[in-house]
C-alpha cells in the first residue's frame, strides 16, 4: 500500500490532467485523491505520486452541440453476463473477504464514552494529529500542503518522496487505526458542539474504514499504479513545477528530490511486479501503454521544461548569490540527466518485462473478493453509506427522469434547443470570469475569506492534455497561497462554468469556506473527494444561470442535461463493468439503448479508463448526485429557506460524509 499515495493530492483541489479524449480537471489537494497506490488514510489505490484526479469528465459520447435523437428502450440497461464464480485465479497467499461487508459491519453502533469537556476536546485534537502525521509523512507532502510545516509539527528533515506500506505492515497500520478508533470511542459525543462534533464523526468513520480496509491483503493488488492514463507519471514533472523556493536549502532539497525519484519510482515498479506475479496483472496492452507513457517523459531529456522553471524559481530567494545560483543550477540538471530520466527509462523497461504475464483488464467482480472491494471503494469515494446496489438504482431512476425531461423539453420547446446550441457562457479570459463570478454569486452563497489567488499558465508541453482551467490549493494554511491554473489553448464557449466549477463558488470557493470555519485541519486534509466534486459539479450546474441571458429556463436546463447526463451514465457504466461485468459492447448498448449511435472507436479508451480505474466515475457521478439530493430534499423540508441559507447549511456541515451532512443541516435549518 502506498502509504502516503493520496495526501499531496488532497492539496490540488483541480490540477487538471486532461486527456486526448476527454477534457477533465484533475484532483483536489486538502480532500485527497484517488488512483495507483493505496494511502492508510482511504486504502483506496492512488497514483503514487503527487496527481489529482480527473475531477468533471467531459463528455465520452457527444459533441457538445448534439443531443440524443431517439427515445431509449424501454429497458436500456443490457443484461450482466456475470462470471458465475469464475474468478481470474489469484494468489493463496493474500487474505480476501468472504463477503461483502454491510454498512453495519464496519460502522457499528458504539456507546458513548465518558470523557468529556475539555478533557474531550483535548484527546479529540491528540487523534487528530495522531492520524495527520501518520499519513503525511513525507516532505513533498507537507510541503505542498503547508507554507510552515513546522507550526503545524511536521519535521521536514527527512526530504523524500515517501514510502509504500507493504502487505506485510498491514496488521500495523489496522492497530494503529483501531488504537485511535478505541481512543475517539472514550469520548462522550454528546458533550461535544460545533465543528469538534463533525470532526469527532468524520475521524471515526474514517478509522472504521480504515481497519476495515487493512483487514485484507488482496486490497492491496485489484489496480495497477502505472495506469497510462491517471497513473503518477501523467504529472510528476507537473508537481515538481509546483514546488517553490525561498532559500537556497529548498531548492537543494528539490534536488535531492529529484534524486529520490529514482528509488520512489523503483518502489512503484516493484509493486506492478508484484501484483503480476500475485494474478492481478494487467493487459499487455496496459503495460506497453504505461512503458509509452514513460518514454514521453524521456523524451524531453534534453528540453524539460523544468530547467528554466527551475531557474525562475531561484530569482525567489533574496539574496542568493551568483556562484549559490551557478552552482544549484548544475546540480539540477545533473539530477534531471542522471536520476530522473534514466528512472523514467528503466520504468519503461520493466513495464515492458510485464508484457506477457497473462494479464487481463478485468472489472473487479471477476476477482475474488473483488465485489466487496468495490464496495468499500465507492463508498470512500462518494461519502455516502449508500450501497452499490442503492446506487444503481438511484442512477438509472435519476437518468432516465432527466432523460424524459430532456426530450420534452426539446419537443415542446424547440427554440430552447435552438438558442442552447448557439449559447456562450463566459465572460471573457479567466480574469474576466472570476472577477465576474466572484460578485454574481454573493446573493446566492456565503462570504468567505478575505483571500488572494493568482494565475498560473499551463506549461506547453502540458496543453494538449490539460483542461482548460483549474483550481490548486496550495499551502492550506495561507488564505492567498491560491493558484488558479489555465490553460488558454483549450477554452472553450463554456469557460465561464468552467471558472465556476474551479473557482467561484467551486472549488477555491469551497476550499476557503471550510478552511475558514473549522479549527480541525483535518477537515480540509481528509479524503472527502464525493464531496469535493459533489459540490463543485452541483455549483457549475447552478452557475448556468448566472450566463445565460435567453430568458428561458429550460436552456438553462438542457445545458446542464448536457454535462449530467453524460457524467451519470458514465458513473453507471462504472458499476456496471464492476458490478454486473460489462463488457465494451454491454457498455455501448447502454449508451446505444438512449440513441446515442457510438461505435467501439468512440468508447473505447473510455472503456478501458473505467476499467482500469475503478470508481473513476463513481466519485465524481455519485458525488454530484448526492450533493443535489441533498439541496433538493432540505428544500422541500424547509420551502422558506433561500438558496443561500440552505447552502450556507450545507458548508457549516463540513466534509463528512452526506448522511453526516444531512443530520447537521436539519439541525441547522429546523
Amino acid at each position: 500500500m502506498k502509504k502516503n499515495a493520496k495526501k499531496t493530492i488532497a492539496v490540488i483541489c483541480c490540477i487538471a490532467l486532461l486527456f486526448s479524449m476527454t477534457s477533465c480537471t484533475a484532483g483536489n489537494h486538502g480532500g485527497s485523491s484517488h488512483s495507483g497506490g493505496r494511502t492508510e488514510e482511504s486504502g483506496s489505490k492512488r497514483e503514487g505520486g503527487r496527481t489529482t484526479d480527473p475531477t468533471y469528465p467531459t463528455d465520452p459520447t457527444l459533441d457538445p452541440t448534439t443531443s440524443p435523437t431517439t427515445d431509449p428502450t424501454s429497458d436500456p440497461t443490457p443484461v450482466p453476463s456475470g462470471n458465475n464464480g469464475n474468478y481470474i485465479p489469484t494468489s493463496e497467499e493474500l487474505t480476501y473477504p468472504d463477503h461483502v461487508a454491510t454498512v453495519d459491519e464496519v460502522h457499528p453502533f458504539h456507546k458513548k464514552g465518558d470523557i468529556s469537556g475539555t478533557d474531550a476536546q483535548t484527546l479529540l485534537s491528540k487523534v487528530e494529529y495522531e492520524i495527520m502525521h501518520h499519513v503525511i509523512n513525507c516532505y513533498v507532502d507537507a510541503d505542498i500542503l503547508f507554507e510552515n510545516p513546522e507550526d503545524f509539527g511536521f519535521d521536514m528533515k527527512d526530504v523524500s518522496w515517501g514510502d509504500f506500506v507493504t502487505i506485510d505492515e498491514y496488521d500495523d497500520e489496522k492497530a494503529f487505526y483501531q488504537e485511535q478508533l478505541d481512543q475517539l470511542l472514550l469520548i462522550d459525543y454528546e458533550t461535544l458542539g460545533g465543528d469538534d462534533r463533525l470532526c469527532y464523526d468524520k475521524l471515526v468513520y474514517d478509522c472504521e474504514e480504515c481497519v476495515y480496509s487493512y483487514s485484507y491483503t488482496a486490497f492491496e493488488y485489484y489496480t495497477m499504479i502505472f495506469n497510462y492514463l491517471v497513473g503518477p507519471q501523467s504529472e510528476v514533472l507537473f508537481i515538481c513545477d509546483v514546488l517553490t523556493f525561498d532559500t537556497v536549502e529548498d531548492a537543494e532539497n528539490y534536488i535531492t528530490l529529484l534524486k529520490d525519484l529514482d528509488r520512489y519510482y523503483d518502489l512503484m515498479c516493484e509493486y506492478e511486479e508484484t501484483r503480476a506475479a500475485y494474478g492481478f496483472a494487467s493487459s499487455d496492452n496496459s503495460y506497453e501503454e504505461a512503458a509509452v507513457s514513460f518514454d514521453n517523459l524521456v523524451k524531453q531529456k534534453d528540453d524539460c521544461f523544468l530547467y528554466e522553471s527551475f531557474e525562475e524559481r531561484l530569482d525567489n530567494i533574496k539574496d542568493l548569490s551568483s556562484s549559490d545560483r551557478e552552482r544549484l543550477i548544475k546540480e539540477n540538471e545533473k539530477a534531471m540527466k542522471d536520476y530522473v530520466f534514466p528512472e523514467f527509462e528503466e520504468c519503461a523497461r520493466r513495464m515492458r518485462a510485464l508484457k506477457g504475464s497473462g494479464g487481463v483488464d478485468a472489472g473487479l467482480c471477476q476477482y475474488r473478493g473483488g465485489d466487496a472491494y468495490y464496495e468499500f471503494l465507492t463508498r470512500k469515494m462518494t461519502n455516502s453509506n449508500a450501497t452499490v446496489k442503492q446506487s444503481m438504482n438511484a442512477l438509472d431512476k435519476e437518468i432516465q427522469a432527466a432523460f424524459d425531461d430532456m426530450i420534452a423539453i426539446t419537443t415542446a420547446n424547440f427554440g430552447a434547443y435552438t438558442n442552447f446550441l448557439t449559447h456562450k457562457y463566459s465572460k471573457g479570459d479567466i480574469n474576466d470570469n472570476l472577477d465576474y463570478l466572484r460578485d454574481a454569486v454573493k446573493n446566492d452563497f456565503p462570504d468567505i475569506p478575505s483571500h488572494d489567488y493568482y494565475i498560473m499558465d499551463v506549461p506547453e508541453v502540458f496543453e494538449e492534455n490539460f483542461s482548460p482551467a483549474a483550481y490548486l490549493g496550495f499551502h492550506l494554511d495561507n488564505y492567498n497561497a491560491n493558484v488558479m491554473i489555465v490553460n488558454n489553448s483549450a477554452v472553450d464557449d463554456d469557460f465561464g462554468i468552467t471558472v465556476a466549477h474551479e473557482g467561484y463558488p467551486g472549488h477555491m470557493f469551497q476550499s476557503l469556506y471550510t478552511r475558514g470555519h473549522t479549527d480541525h485541519p483535518y477537515m480540509y486534509l481528509g479524503e472527502s473527494t464525493g464531496y469535493l466534486e459533489g459540490w463543485a459539479t452541483y455549483v457549475e450546474y447552478y452557475s448556468i444561470k448566472y450566463y445565460d441571458d435567453s430568458g428561458d429556463a429550460d436552456v438553462c436546463k438542457l445545458a446542464k442535461y448536457n454535462s449530467s447526463l453524460s457524467l451519470l451514465m458514465s458513473t453507471r457504466v462504472d458499476y456496471g463493468i464492476h458490478v454486473e461485468n460489462w463488457s465494451l459492447n454491454d457498455c455501448l448498448d447502454y449508451f446505444n439503448g438512449f440513441g446515442f449511435g457510438l461505435t467501439e472507436d468512440d468508447f473505447s479508451k473510455f472503456y478501458t479508463l473505467i476499467v482500469t480505474d475503478p470508481g473513476y466515475y463513481a466519485k465524481y457521478g455519485m458525488g454530484y448526485y448526492w450533493t443535489q439530493k441533498t439541496m433538493d430534499d432540505m428544500h422541500a423540508k424547509y420551502p422558506n429557506a433561500s438558496d443561500k441559507k440552505i447552502h450556507t447549511a450545507y458548508l457549516d456541515s463540513l466534509t463528512g460524509t452526506f448522511e453526516q451532512i444531512n443530520k447537521n443541516m436539519d439541525s441547522l435549518l429546523g
